[in-house]
């Protein structure tokens, strides 16, 4: 990997030990003696001692001076840090040496990583007149140019530095800084200790983005593994452990006492008479699991909740830790688990009509619900100083098996990203004994079993259902489409018996098939019997039957009609000859149509009529299912009236 270019002659001796120190950035006018902690500004070939830096805290950072790391492309060497103290822990800024000449600083802010470079200064709103969400925009180079927002608000407070830096600093150097993220992964920062302020801008991205070498040996950094530091709890005197150098409170699991351990004794932070009692973490603190390829040991255990309509909900959520990703949290609420990390990028509003949407990495998320969560239980260790009743203002937007949610106050933003995670997979990778509950109702953002079913079953419905149509059109094709023309017949007065036979004419079908024989006449009084042959004119084969119609005199009244159907079974396709033989006591004349009948659409009917149960089923459990989803959401159609079981507030583990 490249490195910038040393220039022999801005090597130094010290004038406190004599040891050598080096300026490698033409930028750079301090350099901390790495061996008695000088601090040397340099004014020309002028070399002033300063006073000594004081110690830097142990904040098990993994970068160290020396580290060599990518962005964008272009090498760079990390020759300096400075250490602040803020509301929420440690940070570290590592100024940077780039392959190409240029200077910048990499954060390190409780294992959130990000870049960033000075531009000209411009002018900003003043530090006072700011609150968490407010728009900045900056102006310059296009990769850089455009709309931000404020995300966090904070005076920090330098602790100490080491190796060389751009500017003189002293510890208990404080400043107040705005940090604001723009689209995608950019991030800028806003540092008031000047007028006009400096402003720096670059991205926010993930540890392995930078493709590190050369960082501190992961089983030396902070705590060794079985190691702890011991602490007195402020309220109650019990024994409190800290087990991870970034911690800055611990909370008493025997009376909730919060207490901060940055120092050798612990400090009052807020003093509780108990805990919730006999409230036990699912996942006991110190358990060590694997999740995604990353080893997390779980650190701190919370419950916080709301109250929606006088009901209150409350869930867990425990801190994971890992020396290099930093900080994670899995969260459950009535046996639902969610694995929840920082947001990679800032989500957009989408501009939309009702329920609101944001925009995260290409999805959009509809707007769940909007609440006061408030901290009703703490044991464990916390990056930051939380206390029992803090509330912050959520925003929760759903894309199961996703969850945006936001987290503000007036001073600070902060974005997460939750993935729906079966209690067992949760189980395995902790390696948890115990089996997990039934989960109860349906979590936000929990997958439908039934998503990416319901289209297939309607695909499947139509095209049984044109099958269907194709086979009643086939075998109505099939059918002879115009009837045989009547073959008429007539009795004259005086004879008993007339004997007609026609010409031959075609029959259509499919197989043997009933035909249909159609006999009318005008016999008013009479009886007609009517003796029928169908003959085949090619094979010879005959097909008969007989048919009575007419009029019977019974005691009186006449019974009967002038119009017979009946029907020869059996008939297959071909040219017939139809012989009619017709008896009756006076002159009758009639006729006889021999056709084959339609097909009738009854049966597809009902052949459609079965195969949309599945599609209708599927659609009606897919749409009960996401019913039960929006049950407790802003968006619930009738949250007072649903009486489903399946949702009960406020479930312990």
């Amino acid at each position: 990997m490249s490195k910038p270019v040393e220039d022999k002659s801005r090597n130094v001796a010290c004038p406190s030990c004599g040891a050598p120190v080096r300026f490698r950035g033409a930028t750079s006018i301090v350099a901390v003696c790495p061996f008695c902690k000088s601090t040397l500004v340099r004014d020309g070939v002028k070399l002033e001692n300063v006073g000594k830096q004081a110690e830097l805290l142990e904040d098990q950072t993994p970068i160290r001076i020396g580290a060599d790391g990518r962005h964008r492309g272009v090498g760079f060497n990390v020759v300096g840090r400075i250490q602040f103290r803020h509301e929420a822990g440690l940070w570290n800024e590592w100024y940077v040496l780039f392959a190409d000449g240029k200077s910048g600083w990499l954060s390190d802010a409780s294992r959130e990583y990000t870049i960033t470079y000075p531009i000209p200064p411009q002018v900003v709103e003043p530090f006072e007149s700011l609150k968490a969400g407010d728009p900045i925009h900056i102006v310059g180079d296009k990769w850089y140019s455009g709309k931000y927002s404020v995300t966090n608000l904070d005076t920090g407070e330098v602790v100490a530095g080491e190796g060389e830096l751009p500017f003189k600093f002293t510890s208990g150097w404080k400043a107040n800084v705005a940090d604001l993220r723009g689209a995608g992964a950019r991030f800028a920062t806003v540092d008031y200790s000047e007028v006009p302020p400096r402003i720096y801008v670059g991205e926010k991205l993930p540890f392995d983005t930078f493709a590190f070498s050369g960082l501190r040996d992961p089983e030396r950094v902070g705590f060794t593994k079985g190691t702890a530091l011991a602490f007195k709890c402020a309220g109650c005197g019990a024994p409190i452990e800290k087990h991870v150098t970034t911690t800055e409170v611990v909370a008493c699991g025997s009376c909730g006492t919060v207490t901060d351990v940055t120092g050798t004794v612990g400090r009052l932070v807020q003093k509780n008479e108990r805990n919730v009692a006999g409230f036990v973490p699912i996942i006991p603190l110190g358990t060590v699991g694997r999740w995604k390829n990353v080893k997390y040991e779980v650190v701190g255990f919370m419950r916080r909740g709301v109250t929606v309509d006088g009901v209150p909900y409350q869930w867990g959520e425990y801190l994971l830790h890992n020396i290099e990703q930093g900080y994670a949290w899995i969260t459950e609420y009535n046996g639902h688990y969610n694995f929840v990390r920082t947001a990679a990028e800032l989500p957009r509003d989408e501009e939309v009509l009702g329920q609101p949407r944001v925009k995260y990495l290409g999805r959009i998320f509809k707007h769940y619900q909007k609440s006061q969560a408030k901290v009703t239980f703490l044991t464990g260790e916390f990056y930051w100083r939380v206390q029992l009743g803090e509330t912050v203002d959520c925003n929760d937007y759903v894309s199961p098996p996703l969850m945006v949610s936001s987290e503000g106050t007036g001073k600070e933003i902060s974005w997460s990203v939750g993935e729906y995670v079966e209690p067992s997979a949760i189980f395995a990778a902790f390696a948890l004994k115990a089996k997990p509950r039934k989960p109860v109702g349906v979590a936000p953002n929990q997958p439908s079993p039934y998503t990416g079913k319901v289209g297939p079953y309607w695909l499947a419905f139509i095209a049984f259902l044109a099958l269907g149509l194709v086979a009643q059109l086939v075998f109505s094709a099939m059918q002879s489409s115009a009837k045989p023309s009547p073959v008429p017949f007539h009795l004259a007065g005086g004879e008993t018996v007339a004997r007609v036979t026609s010409a031959p004419f075609k029959i259509g079908g499919f197989g043997a098939a009933p035909l249909t024989v159609r006999t009318a006449t005008i016999a008013s009084t009479e009886w007609v019997s009517v003796d029928l042959q169908l003959t085949d004119a090619d094979s010879g084969r005959a097909y008969s039957t007989q048919r009575s119609l007419g009029n019977h005199n019974i005691s009186g009244n006449l019974e009967g009609s002038g119009i017979d159907v009946g029907e020869v079974p059996g008939v297959p396709a071909g040219r017939y000859t139809l012989a009619i033989e017709a008896r009756s006591p006076k002159a009758v004349n009639g006729t006889v149509e021999v056709y084959r009948s339609s097909v009738g659409w009854s049966n597809f009917w009902l052949f459609a009529g079965f195969i949309v149960l599945w599609p209708t089923i599927a659609l009606a459990r897919s749409m009960a299912f996401e019913k039960k989803r929006w049950l407790e959401s802003d968006y619930a159609s009738d949250s007072s009236g649903d009486s489903d079981s399946d949702s009960e507030p406020d479930s312990d583990d």
